[in-house]
């Protein structure tokens, strides 16, 4: 089991070259040619590894049911369905799902390989169905919650031990309507779907989810409202309408965050990646184009202060600098009272 685990988690990992924006800037690399090398090294990984990719993929699914390490306490979660860039010697899902870039240039075919996503605000969550229940996890793999629901492998009902069941997706829960808002899809069943493109995922995820009638409204087998977010071709007339669409969501709920842009060619890799980029909706005609046509609500959410997008950027990364210090002092000090049989704040 071991070995198997070892060879699945080699084949989904991320390579070397999805580094951090951060880390990039300024060292002579410019995101599009970031994107260009992820993209070539992409297509090399795939013919490589897609054929006995399958093959491990259903043999793990085989020993899935044999393996006891699926723990019960909320606490202490390990995982039993592993996917890009799981670590199996953690205990959470951490660094699992696939992060943007900021979008600092417009990428050269964009109008030709790229998808726009509009996202609300909500938590970002990985979503796991297996073993006749689903479990929801924080971008950095914590515990959120459990309950039934109609993915495959959710409830009793929709459970095939022999085929092995399960579902895992990316997407944002909004507490407040008890709704999970469909980002993008890890696997499906026996099918693992990150060496997917995106194209193919997003074609899946659609063609599966209309065949489940019990996901979009709460039951006694589905706790939780399943919504897919529209991800908009970027081809000039449809980007230009869909800038223009304001609100995004029926009466303005959920808030609209930002917008994710998908190159059409990704793989689902963990981590950030070039192929992902985030914008807030007022800095779209700074760094994709004054041509394009922006909802005048969108241009009325820049900040007072907003000078440009890098002046932002630095200052945005700055105070998540500040607030990952002070959590990681809290955590420091929890952990000192814990060992001295102190409870935590």
């Amino acid at each position: 089991m071991d070995e198997v685990l070892n060879k699945f988690q080699t084949a989904l990992n991320c390579e070397d070259s999805h580094k951090s924006l951060y880390k990039n800037w300024g060292k002579g690399c410019t995101q599009e040619e970031r994107r260009k090398e992820i993209l070539t090294n992409q297509k090399g990984q795939r013919n490589k590894n897609l054929d006995n990719f399958r093959g491990i993929f259903l043999e793990y699914i085989n020993g899935v049911e044999k393996c006891n390490i699926f723990d019960t306490e909320a606490v202490s979660y390990r995982p039993n369905i592993y996917v890009a860039g799981f670590n199996k010697t953690s205990r959470s899902y951490n660094n699992v799902l696939m992060l943007s870039e900021w979008l600092i240039d417009r990428p050269i075919d964009f109008e030709q390989n790229w998808y726009v996503v509009p996202c609300p605000k909500g938590v970002r969550t990985l979503v796991v169905s297996h073993n006749k229940t689903t479990k929801f996890f924080t971008k950095n793999g914590r515990f959120m919650m459990e309950c039934k629901t109609g993915l495959p492998g959710g409830n009793q009902y929709n459970t095939n031990k022999r085929k092995g069941s399960f579902c895992v997706l990316d997407g944002f829960y909004l507490e407040k309507n008890n709704t999970l808002y469909i980002l993008d899809l890890l696997a499906w069943n026996w099918q693992p779907m990150t060496d997917g493109e995106t194209e193919f995922r997003q074609f899946w995820l659609k063609a599966n989810m209309q065949e489940l009638t019990d996901v979009s409204e709460i039951s006694k087998t589905n706790k939780v409202v399943f919504k897919i977010l529209p991800m908009v071709d970027c081809s000039r007339a449809s980007f230009n309408n869909f800038m223009m669409k304001y609100p995004h969501f029926e009466n303005n709920f959920p808030i609209l965050d930002g917008l994710l842009f998908y190159h059409k060619h990704a793989h689902y890799v963990a981590g950030e990646t070039p192929l992902v980029g985030w914008l807030y909706p007022f800095m779209v005609q700074e760094v994709l184009g004054y041509d394009i046509p922006v909802h005048s609500m969108y241009e009325d959410e820049r900040p007072n202060d907003y000078i440009t997008q890098s002046y932002f950027i630095e200052k945005f990364v700055a105070n998540n600098f500040k607030k990952n210090m002070i959590s990681s002092s809290t955590n420091m000090e929890e952990e000192e009272e814990e060992s001295i049989g102190l409870e935590p704040v």
